[in-house]
């Protein structure tokens, strides 16, 4: 009886803790405030972000202050649309959010009908301003491009923006961490 007692706690045991990893492998999200054109917030409008490649809706409604949040998204191409009593609904369209990205979209609603729609393509946000977070990508050309000394693939992470090393060296090339 007594092994089956701890038998049955180490399951729940790795239930618990594989269970939290599994749960959090998304930590991309969208934020930001839903206004008027005078500049006014918003509250309870209705935020709904359609993952266009999945087809999977989720909707949120703004705080007292305007602020929306959707969390725990797979990176990709989404659409979001904000709508609101006496208010054209908003759309933005091909909004692409990065793995790990945590991206700021404001919304500004105009007067009218809530049969009306202001739809607005999405362009390329080169500027993060909702995290200090410094990140990129290196994409197969520059990996392909660039002198390896070694040919130690742990090098190719001290290219990364914000990643700081020794940088020391051995007499082979080989990198000393």
């Amino acid at each position: 009886m007594r092994r089956k007692c701890v038998r049955l706690l180490l399951l729940f045991s790795f239930a618990f803790w594989f269970g939290g990893a599994a749960y959090s492998q998304f930590r991309t999200a969208i934020q930001g405030i839903v206004t008027d054109v005078n500049g006014a917030v918003v509250p309870n409008a209705t935020v709904t972000l359609l993952n266009k490649e999945t087809g999977r809706a989720q909707q949120t409604i703004t705080n007292e202050t305007g602020f929306y949040r959707i969390s725990g998204l797979a990176p990709g191409s989404y659409t979001i649309s904000a709508e609101a009593a006496g208010f054209k609904k908003q759309v933005i369209e091909n909004l692409v959010i990065g793995a790990e990205e945590l991206r700021g979209v404001n919304l500004t609603l105009e007067p009218g009908q809530v049969t009306e729609t202001v739809t607005v393509s999405a362009e390329s946000n080169l500027l993060h301003t909702e995290g200090g977070e410094v990140a990129g990508t290196i994409t197969t050309t520059e990996i392909l491009r660039l002198p390896q000394i070694g040919r130690d693939p742990y090098e190719l992470v001290r290219l990364a923006p914000g990643v700081f090393g020794l940088g020391a060296r051995t007499g082979t090339g080989a990198a000393v961490n």
